[in-house]
């Protein structure tokens, strides 16, 4: 691979290994409050540091935003 320097390589590896770590980590919740929780905090997060990336990496999903309410029903 041309212009890749072992440190891109090693940093590459270092982040997909603190990503698998993270996604584990969130599957072993059972609490559905605790991963709302965690996940709301990971998108603050990242929108705090979003103005040094233009574009997600993968495209934001929050499961309640496709949930739809019933008349009378509480949001």
């Amino acid at each position: 691979m041309e212009g890749v320097t072992m440190d891109d390589d090693v940093a590459s590896d270092a982040r997909a290994r603190d990503e698998l770590r993270l996604i584990r980590a969130y599957l072993r919740l059972r609490d559905p409050g605790r991963r709302r929780r965690i996940l709301e905090l990971a998108e603050r997060l990242a929108e705090e540091a979003g103005s040094a990336v233009t574009a997600p990496a993968v495209p934001a999903y929050h499961p309640s935003s496709q949930l739809k309410t019933s008349p009378g029903q509480p949001e």
